[in-house]
């Protein structure tokens, strides 16, 4: 029962699960240098092929009516605010280049001083990473296509109780909770060039769904002020959600019953398609690779701006082939809940990767059904 004496414990509950995880300096968080190092990004766009593989397969996107539209990141965002060095303003006329030079500095921040609300030019980012998994003899090349799409804000959970909207609306405003949201995204995998699932970005998590063989387009939804993307449905939608997994949650997330006090939905109504223009950027551009800070820095947990659009999870997590067979649930609670405790270090905040091969033999089992 919650203790209506103690508002202030509510807030301080919501604060730490709404906030997004994107630290100010997580970029520096241990394990990343050592991920790029075998993951190089890559300098060039991607070739002729691969721009026509994401177009071939781009998803059809869908929100409500009076909900925004994705935007681009350099017209619409970084040109609208300034760049600071160590709390020194650089300039308040913001280019590609200038955001490009000061990429690896962690000391670097971009501060948007535009119109969240002014509509802007509706852009997805494109872009193809490749992987092989080795599993029972059985190798696996996977391409990844994924589709980023860039928020100037992004707020918290619509479908919260009054008592947590109440207390987080006290402490912020629950629309711009945080400046730029530019991890929503959609990866999809193929095999032999055919797709046989999606993950995607929910909050501090990654969930896989499975595609039927005959999947030509995926088609997902924005949900409203988290801007969060989940499967597409007809009509208005509640999706069970967190800020971050345990093995106190899972079982709402996969069942939707037993909702934890700390947690809500994200709420979907895809009634509209969104029309948009595909964009491709080298991987080693900062919309991906800036190691600052790309948002205002605000006191309250969770609020500050994020790094570049790679620092999207932990570092054990980073592989595209582990966030597609780790993001994958089934129905079987009590399973899901043993694979998350044997996965996620709770003390060092890491992931075990010995943890990783069930989920693999999980995955690879539903697929070469």
């Amino acid at each position: 029962m919650l203790n209506i004496r103690k508002p202030w414990l509510i807030v301080f509950c919501s604060l730490t699960l709404y906030s997004c995880g994107g630290g100010q300096n997580f970029s520096e968080f241990p394990g990343f240098k050592e991920y790029f190092t075998t993951y190089v990004p890559s300098d060039q766009l991607p070739t002729i092929a691969e721009m026509e593989l994401l177009k071939d397969f781009k998803p059809k996107i869908f929100k409500s009516i009076n909900q925004p539209e994705p935007v681009d990141f350099y017209k619409d965002y970084i040109s609208h605010g300034t760049l600071s060095i160590n709390g020194k303003k650089l300039s308040d006329t913001v280019s590609p280049e200038l955001l490009n030079e000061h990429r690896d500095n962690p000391k670097a921040r971009f501060t948007y001083t535009g119109n969240y609300k002014s509509p802007g030019t509706t852009v997805i980012y494109g872009r193809v990473d490749r992987d092989q998994v080795t599993h029972k003899g059985t190798d696996y090349d996977f391409t990844f296509l994924t589709y980023n799409l860039m928020f100037p804000v992004s707020g918290v959970l619509q479908g919260l109780g009054k008592l947590q909207a109440l207390g987080l609306g006290i402490s912020g405003n629950l629309n711009d909770w945080h400046q730029l949201d530019h991890y929503v995204g959609v990866t999809i995998a193929l095999l032999d060039n055919k797709p046989v699932a999606m993950t995607l970005q929910q909050h501090n998590y990654h969930t896989s769904y499975l595609l039927t063989p005959d999947t030509k387009q995926v088609s997902v939804d924005i949900a409203i002020r988290s801007n969060e993307l989940y499967p597409h449905t007809e009509g208005e939608t509640r999706h069970p959600a967190v800020s971050f997994l345990s093995t106190g949650n899972i079982e709402f997330m996969v069942t939707g019953k037993n909702k934890p006090m700390m947690a809500g939905y994200d709420i979907t109504n895809g009634e509209s398609e969104v029309s948009y223009q595909l964009k491709f950027l080298p991987q080693t551009d900062a919309f991906y690779q800036f190691k600052g800070s790309l948002g205002k820095s605000r006191l309250l947990p969770g609020r500050s701006g994020p790094p570049g659009a790679d620092y999207a999870t932990l570092p054990g997590l980073m592989p595209r082939a582990v966030r597609l067979v780790t993001g994958f649930r089934a129905n079987d609670v009590e399973l899901e809940i043993d694979l998350f405790d044997a996965l996620f270090d709770r003390k060092n905040f890491a992931v075990r990767t010995k943890a990783i091969a069930p989920y693999q033999d999980r995955f690879f089992d539903q697929i070469n059904r």
